[in-house]
């Protein structure tokens, strides 16, 4: 029986010291994982990054605004604007330089004006009753004369009968004149006076004696007259 309470005892000694073992052991796996922990946390500790705050709210906005980048002026020191009634003044006098010039201006066309209108015209003299009265038409100039143009005698059973053609400058044509002049000597012999929308006049043969020539002349509403060209007929004519 003795044998056998030594060796339960020295069981139960085992049985403890090898409790005590495992409780340090166990003991030392807690202090190195604590001291782990404190290492991990001391390294995370000493790493740190500064962030700078973002204004969000209005007080941060309205602190910022309220930093002014002018310059105060001293209480001392009062600033006053140049007076400009000199400048005023100068632009005044140019406007009313201006406004003279114009003005005098504007008189002296009105005074040219009214000289010009006021000229002084000389009437004409009215006519005495022993003036005699002018025989020129009253109508102005024309510009261009002509002469008729194609003049031929055709031969009928009365004596022959003389045609032409409007020239080209036919404007202030009033007529034209036929006449004759027997053997080329003497004086023409105004045989009629057509109006101008007639272009062919009859002339009558008398007998066979001598030869006569035949003209026909242009009139126009000046008084200008312009005769084309001069042909002969054998016979007298009328």
């Amino acid at each position: 029986m003795a044998a056998k309470k030594k060796a339960a005892k020295k069981s139960a000694a085992k049985r403890s010291s090898a409790k005590r073992t495992v409780k340090k052991s166990a003991k030392r796996t807690t202090t190195k994982r604590k001291v782990k922990k404190s290492a991990k946390k001391s390294s995370r500790s000493t790493v740190r990054y500064s962030i700078p705050s973002v204004p969000v709210s209005g007080s941060s906005r309205s602190s910022l605004s309220s930093i002014s980048t002018t310059p105060k002026p001293s209480s001392g020191v009062s600033y006053k604007p140049k007076s400009t009634s000199s400048d005023s003044s100068s632009s005044k006098g140019i406007v009313i330089a201006v406004v003279v010039g114009i003005l005098i201006l504007a008189v002296a066309v009105i005074s040219k004006n009214s000289n010009s209108d006021t000229a002084t015209v000389t009437p004409t003299p009215a006519a005495s009753e022993s003036a005699e009265p002018t025989t020129e038409p009253s109508s102005a100039p024309i510009g261009a004369y002509e002469a008729p143009v194609g003049i031929v005698s055709l031969y009928n059973d009365g004596g022959a009968t003389v045609n032409w053609k409007t020239p080209a400058a036919a404007e202030g044509i009033t007529g034209y004149n036929v006449e004759l002049r027997a053997n080329g000597v003497g004086e023409w012999k105004l045989v009629a006076t057509v109006p101008a929308t007639q272009l062919k006049q009859q002339i009558t043969k008398n007998d066979e004696t001598g030869w006569v020539q035949v003209r026909v002349s242009t009139v126009y509403s000046d008084g200008e007259v312009v005769a084309g060209k001069v042909h002969g007929l054998p016979g007298s004519w009328s």
